[in-house]
C-alpha cells in the first residue's frame, strides 16, 4: 500500500506564507484553521515536531503551494 503524501485529519502543519512583505510560519491541526502565528522556521518546526510525537500525528510542511513535505511520522504501527 502507498503512502499518503499530503496530510490526514489531525496531523500537524506548519504553513509558511508571507504577510505584508514578511514570512511567517502558521501552525495548525490538518484541515483546520491556523492556530498559532510564528516568525521562525526553526521555532515552527520544532513546535510541529513537539506537538506531533506527544499527539502520535504526522508533522508536515508546506508552502502557500499544495507540496507537502513529511517533516516525521510518529504514529504508532498496528500489530499484525
Amino acid at each position: 500500500m502507498a503512502s499518503r503524501s499530503t496530510p490526514e485529519d489531525g496531523d500537524l502543519v506548519v504553513r509558511e506564507e508571507e504577510r505584508e512583505r514578511r514570512r511567517v510560519y502558521l501552525l495548525h491541526t490538518a484541515p483546520g484553521p491556523a492556530q498559532v502565528l510564528l516568525r521562525s522556521r526553526e521555532e515552527a518546526i520544532a513546535k510541529a515536531l513537539t506537538f506531533a510525537e506527544r499527539e502520535r500525528v504526522r508533522a508536515w510542511l508546506t508552502d502557500e503551494g499544495d507540496d507537502f513535505v513529511l517533516l516525521e511520522d510518529f504514529r504508532v504501527a498496528e500489530p499484525v
